[in-house]
């Protein structure tokens, strides 16, 4: 099972990206969606969660993500809740197994160092200028707040740098790299064809 990290900044259309490999068949683990479960539904990791950033952090049971990122805690409740996300990953690359790859989809792939544990990663990138249209079209947050949440995140730039693929989602196709259809299906072939070569080198040694 070949395991590929998925990850971009705020609005750089990561979810688009994501859903594109649900369409072309490859099973997608919502790492972010996991963590938001877990921390709404395991009351004992909840309590874990505001002994160490305090009960402040919560409201109805409800984390505060924008509170938490904004206060610098994150790091501290993925500390707690991790060992239960790699327990659903776990389970997740089991259940498909017969899969030549799964993809993990995470906002922090870069920032936790997930993609380590990856034998792969793709960066989804957005000028910054694309991202707060973005932003703009699809919330009411101003311009400076959309700035404050963008420097809590590690440079586009050094995401890409880190990751073997890159995909280009501007607003406008760029006719060099294509649509990001295109590119979802490039990247595709790429893992395939080496998982392929891969095998039939292994049964040439075994022969």
């Amino acid at each position: 099972m070949i395991k590929i990290g998925l990850s971009g900044n705020r609005y750089s259309g990561k979810n688009r990206i994501a859903t594109l490999f649900k369409q072309i068949g490859i099973p997608v683990f919502e790492a972010d969606v996991i963590l938001k479960f877990i921390l709404s539904h395991n009351y004992e990791l909840q309590a874990e969660v505001s002994d160490r950033v305090g009960r402040v952090y919560f409201s109805d049971g409800k984390l505060n993500e924008e509170k938490i990122k904004t206060d610098g805690k994150l790091s501290k409740i993925l500390d707690v809740v991790e060992p239960e996300l790699y327990r659903a990953w776990e389970k997740f690359l089991e259940k498909n197994k017969k899969s030549i790859y799964c993809i993990f989809h995470s906002s922090i792939l870069f920032e936790r160092e997930w993609n380590k544990g990856m034998d792969s990663s793709i960066s989804v990138f957005a000028p910054y200028s694309d991202r707060v249209e973005r932003c703009k079209y699809l919330t009411n947050k101003s311009v400076s707040s959309i700035y404050s949440l963008s420097k809590l995140e590690m440079d586009e730039l050094e995401k890409n740098k880190l990751a073997t693929y890159v995909i280009h989602n501007y607003n406008n196709d760029s006719p060099y790299y294509g649509d990001a259809l295109t590119q979802v299906n490039v990247i595709d072939k790429i893992i395939i064809d080496n998982y392929l070569k891969d095998k039939m080198t292994t049964k040439e040694f075994a022969l």
